[in-house]
């Protein structure tokens, strides 16, 4: 089983993404609301304000987004996934995988 999390720039796209989960039949997955460290250094660190101009792409804020995937269902989960977010355009967002060893409470599948 592999936890999926998704960092999403373009947050117009969150109800498709959700669409998707209940679509791929993901039992369950947790939003939260995130700042990145761009918004940080450009808005809250006075030193780098100049460095505004070079943050392309980057947002206020953004979401993250996590599931669990059981491993053979992964890589058409991720294919699927990078249709909706286009991950190779900028300021989209990223998604990355980490192996799970055990986990608790989870919904049976």
């Amino acid at each position: 089983m592999k936890l999926v999390l998704i960092v999403l720039n373009k947050t117009d796209l969150l109800e498709e993404v959700i669409e998707y989960f209940v679509e791929k039949d993901v039992k369950g997955g947790t939003v939260m609301d995130s700042v990145g460290m761009g918004k940080i250094l450009t808005y809250d660190i006075p030193i780098f304000a100049a460095f505004k101009e070079l943050m392309v792409g980057s947002k206020a804020s953004n979401k993250v987004v996590f599931t669990t995937v059981d491993d053979e269902l992964l890589e058409d989960f991720m294919n699927g996934l990078d249709k909706i977010i286009n991950f190779e355009e900028p300021g989209t967002g990223v998604a990355f995988t980490i192996d799970i060893d055990d986990a608790y409470g989870l919904a049976s599948r």
